[in-house]
């Protein structure tokens, strides 16, 4: 194939496509060391303990929602910005968002790591007592690198408003990269420690972000990089309005998703946490293509809409479409080799039940049809009703998960959140097909 007929098409298109491109490779790479990363951690902590890590580090993400959706509304009214060719609105754009990210995390980070020694942890997690000393410490790293890389994370947005996502895309590999090199080390020359891999961990991505931050502001981004002299009240306006409606998007992904691993050890076992993550991380390889053509699409789809252009938004949809259906049959696959690929992988086929892969078989391609009306909506800036459902989604699974999870387990956890998300696509949809055939003035366009 000739590869100049390939990145044939409209600007916006050869953008979508070269996006994609780079991403494949470096998602590539990042699914690689993901992989390596699992069994290794295994073999230097123990399942338990792995699962206790697990847990561990996903309470900081329910922190995620304290930007209140600033970087997720820069990422829309940037890339509208750049459509215009307005560089010193832009400028303004970036400049806010950073000193409202320092604003809110500076002090934040101040009041979590002096709460961090009064929680019970262990009590909290479900765990022994005897780890309690160690999930302090763990904690204090967590929280300390969390809000580094929550406010030098304003980077990606801004390069996503670009266009240019597979470059964002390669900060986590590198630094988890980096972090795979260290804990080999590690498991060749100390005992195991739940402190040492936090270290590891959370550390290292932290100050790759941070460099590249640096690095990118000095060359390509230069035109908006941030400086004290363009903060504008004004614009934090324009931020918060959309990014309110992201806020409580926001919080839903975190109650709904990352407090998946807290509430199966709650119901369950540290060890339901392994096996719910393993199986996760295994059949999200299903999903790689799709999560990396979909990144590039949400500003693409804000310039698309700036410019009045649905036509372009209709076939890409289709073609996209016809992708997650690809996407549907290779999953479904690796469930049915799922036993052989653990075999293979983390030497144990017991670790994982059947009904465990089964079910975050089912959760991921559900996921996957929402992800794809999503990112259009979100590109769009259309999510007046997806902040409503999503939000009764947030409150429905915590109880929903406790009721199913007292009968079957870790695994209700999983059906809870699959059944959330059939009512999400039922809405999703419908909402798409208002949108691009032309309907106006109703909630759905709004």
């Amino acid at each position: 194939m000739d590869i100049r007929k390939f990145f044939k098409g409209s600007e916006r298109t050869a953008k979508v496509k070269k996006n994609a491109i780079g991403s494949i490779l470096i998602k590539g790479w990042s699914i690689l060391i993901s992989l390596i990363l699992v069994p290794m951690t295994m073999d230097y902590l123990s399942p338990e303990i792995y699962g206790i890590w697990l847990t561990v580090s996903s309470v900081i993400v329910w922190l995620n929602f304290f930007d209140v959706g600033f970087t997720l509304g820069l990422k829309n009214k940037l890339a509208e910005a750049l459509a215009e060719g307005d560089y010193v609105r832009g400028k303004k754009l970036v400049s806010t968002t950073y000193g409202m990210m320092f604003a809110i995390f500076v002090p934040l980070t101040i009041i979590l790591e002096l709460l961090v020694p009064v929680v019970d942890w262990s009590g909290f997690l479900n765990v022994s007592s005897e780890y309690n000393g160690q999930l302090i410490a763990v904690m204090r790293i967590l929280v300390f690198c969390f809000a580094l890389q929550m406010i030098f994370n304003t980077i990606t947005a801004i390069l996503a408003a670009y266009q240019r996502t597979a470059i964002s895309s390669l900060f986590p590999v590198l630094g988890n990269t980096l972090s795979v090199i260290v804990i080999f080390i590690l498991t060749r020359t100390v005992p195991p420690s739940l402190i040492n891999l936090a270290e590891a961990i959370s550390y290292i991505p932290a100050i790759v972000l941070i460099i590249s931050s640096l690095i990118l502001f000095r060359t390509d981004l230069k035109q908006v990089s941030p400086a004290p002299g363009y903060f504008d009240k004004s614009c934090i306006g324009h931020l918060f309005n959309l990014g309110a409606k992201f806020f409580i998007i926001q919080i839903q992904v975190v109650v709904v998703y990352q407090a998946t691993n807290i509430l199966i050890s709650n119901v369950s076992s540290a060890e339901q946490v392994t096996a719910y993550n393993i199986a996760y991380k295994y059949l999200s390889v299903g999903t790689m293509l799709l999560s990396i053509l979909l990144g590039p699409l949400w500003p693409a789809y804000t310039d698309a809409y700036a410019k009045g252009d649905y036509d372009w938004m209709k076939r890409t949809y289709r073609k996209m479409s016809r992708m997650v259906l690809l996407m549907m049959a290779g999953v479904a696959l690796m469930v049915a080799f799922s036993p052989v690929a653990y075999k293979i992988w983390i030497k144990n086929t017991s670790l994982v039940p059947w009904s465990m892969t089964i079910s975050v078989g089912i959760y991921l391609i559900i996921h996957a049809w929402d992800s794809l009306q999503v990112i259009l909506i979100n590109g769009i800036g259309t999510v007046k009703v997806q902040t409503y459902v999503t939000l009764l989604g947030m409150i429905l699974h915590i109880p929903l998960s406790l009721f199913i999870g007292r009968y079957i387990g870790g695994i209700g956890v999983v059906w809870s959140i699959i059944l959330i998300n059939i009512g999400y696509a039922i809405v999703f949809t419908t909402q798409i097909r208002m949108l691009l055939n032309g309907v106006r003035n109703t909630v759905w366009n709004k």
